[in-house]
């Protein structure tokens, strides 16, 4: 049966499917990555931009931590704590030992106690500046959320309180897009130096 719906009931299903605010993952990768990027496009700087700009300094630390190490423990490309420069950073800047550039735009937005988070990402290669890879995340997430609680204890007492809120739907959100990326191959030596960064 069709549903002749009034243009009131079409905008009120939309709102309804908006509060909900499901999490949407979304990517695309160069059609050559395998046989171009896969065996040599391993080592990246992390660049991240944040909007609203946070007003606790300790936010900016926050996602850079949560980036880092989430990227390094959960895919096969290595950002050591040197490579994370600030949004200013230009790409001579980025590339500076480097191979690609993990850029990261965070946009998030207070729901009803909790918060819309979306994150972009792209990859860019060194060198040429190529796009190799974008990624998208878009959803809402508790403040609270149960499952993260000792994760957002280490982070309090890491960067202080004013981070407590955001601990939780920053991490389900990088954790929603980490899988997104693309998957380089390591070899031996890679996979000691991932070890020897300890994240």
């Amino acid at each position: 049966m069709i549903c002749k719906c009034s243009k009131q009931t079409v905008v009120l299903l939309a709102l309804i499917l908006l509060s909900a605010c499901g999490a949407s993952v979304q990517s695309w990768q160069r059609p050559d990555y395998a046989a171009v990027d896969q065996g040599r496009l391993k080592h990246l700087a992390l660049r991240i931009q944040l909007a609203p700009a946070p007003e606790d300094p300790g936010s900016s630390r926050l996602w850079t931590l949560l980036v880092r190490r989430y990227v390094n423990q959960h895919s096969n490309f290595i950002i050591k704590p040197v490579a994370t420069l600030p949004a200013s950073a230009t790409a001579s800047d980025l590339c500076q030992g480097q191979e690609g550039i993990l850029d990261l735009a965070v946009q998030t937005l207070p729901r009803d106690g909790q918060l819309q988070v979306t994150l972009q990402g792209r990859l860019v290669r060194c060198g040429d500046e190529v796009l190799v890879w974008k990624g998208e995340v878009s959803g809402c997430w508790a403040k609270d959320e149960s499952t993260v609680a000792e994760l957002r204890a280490h982070y309090v007492q890491e960067l202080g309180k004013g981070i407590e809120g955001l601990v939780a739907p920053a991490f389900l959100a990088i954790k929603a897009w980490v899988p997104t990326l693309p998957k380089p191959v390591l070899t031996d030596a890679d996979e000691l130096e991932k070890i020897e960064i300890g994240d």
